[in-house]
């Protein structure tokens, strides 16, 4: 039964706060994904009403808001969250109360949640591929470093696994503060310049990014020789920096604004037409588009939102999306993807090096790539 003629939906991703600028594009891309689907009447005849609130990149007001959207605004279906400590404040929440949350962000993998639908890329999705591109093109001793946060130990813990397993060496592993201070950003040139490392992997998230790539340049390291591979970096945080401060960096993701496909084209025209030509859409916003796409599809074969109807019927869907054709496995709740690989150029976009043009099944417990180690690691420096 609906508590209101239209599809009620929560909308929870941030407009302020250290993760404001990607997940801005992540709110923009839900949006306007939902403007298009009632533009073409909506389903079964009712309009997606979203719910959206700002939670200031603080996971406490998620699980606020989202305790919120469930019990005052009676919505059975959520859309966001970014980083994992976010996603673990409100999950709780949504499990307790039926609902269903759809989360768009890549992430450490490990986890599973009937009440949750990953559209972010799984560890299998985007590290495996970035590690063999890395190890093949600069080579095989990685400097980690990363926020302080469940998401950067979890996905460093990974791509150490994934060095380590084509004989590869972690040099040093150190965790940084998510509010970046000045110190802190020069810590971390420091070691970086002890450990002379081929690349280095950064799991540092949303305004430290652009200091921390800034003062890598300044410090006179050559992206072109020993760049660094991240993948909390997106559009979002590139477009912010000096084209030269930038340029050589390295991510892995299934989707980028510069993908040369005509379903890519024609949504990145659409997000631009709506919100201005220096909004470009990331991964984590072609996630959350297409996610509310599979909602409205699943939601036409059901004829009701609750998670008993749901989510059989989104098992049964696929869709077109900007990356290409996904879909959700039911065994995981996680979703098909196309990973690829992209350098940012001289002019600041990203190009994409590596496109195996395959679409990979979720593996979120990676299982294929259990290793068997021998090798210990270096102990983890907090700043």
């Amino acid at each position: 039964m609906m508590h209101s003629e239209n599809w009620r939906v929560g909308v929870l991703f941030s407009e302020t706060g250290v993760t404001g600028a990607v997940e801005k594009t992540q709110r923009a891309a839900t949006l306007l994904a939902i403007d298009e689907i009632n533009a073409a009447g909506g389903v079964l005849g009712r309009t997606i009403e979203p719910v959206v609130y700002d939670p200031q990149s603080t996971p406490n007001l998620y699980k606020e808001l989202a305790v919120r959207l469930c019990d005052e605004d009676r919505v059975r279906v959520v859309f966001g969250c970014h980083m994992s400590s976010t996603r673990k404040a409100v999950l709780p929440v949504i499990e307790a109360r039926d609902a269903l949350l759809f989360y768009p962000t890549l992430y450490e993998g490990f986890e599973y949640s009937r009440h949750c639908i990953y559209t972010g890329a799984a560890p299998n999705q985007n590290s495996v591929q970035l590690v063999d591109f890395l190890t093949e093109h600069y080579g095989k001793r990685v400097f980690l470093v990363g926020s302080n946060y469940v998401y950067p130990y979890e996905s460093n813990r990974t791509i150490s696994d994934l060095f380590l397993q084509v004989g590869g060496q972690v040099l040093d592993e150190m965790y940084v503060p998510l509010n970046l201070k000045t110190e802190d950003v020069a810590k971390i040139i420091r070691h970086i310049s002890a450990a002379k490392p081929d690349v280095i992997y950064s799991t540092i998230v949303g305004d430290g990014i652009i200091p921390f790539y800034t003062a890598f340049k300044e410090a006179g390291f050559d992206a072109a020789t020993m760049p660094i591979a991240s993948q909390s970096t997106s559009e979002a945080d590139v477009i912010r920096m000096r084209p030269e401060v930038a340029e050589g960096h390295i991510t892995a993701a299934p989707f980028f604004a510069s993908l040369d496909t005509p379903r890519a084209r024609a949504f990145v025209s659409a997000y631009q037409r709506r919100y201005g030509l220096q909004m470009l859409p990331t991964a984590p916003a072609e996630a959350a588009y297409f996610q509310v796409y599979l909602y409205a599809a699943a939601l036409q074969r059901a004829s009701g939102d609750g998670l008993e109807q749901l989510l059989p019927a989104l098992y049964d869907v696929e869709y077109d999306a900007p990356q290409g054709a996904v879909k959700i496995d039911r065994l995981t709740n996680h979703t098909h993807l196309w990973p690829r690989v992209a350098r940012v150029n001289p002019h600041g976009s990203y190009d994409i090096v590596y496109d195996p043009s395959l679409r990979v099944a979720p593996d979120p417990f990676m299982r294929e790539y259990r290793p068997d180690l021998t090798q210990t690691f270096p102990h983890r420096v907090q700043v």
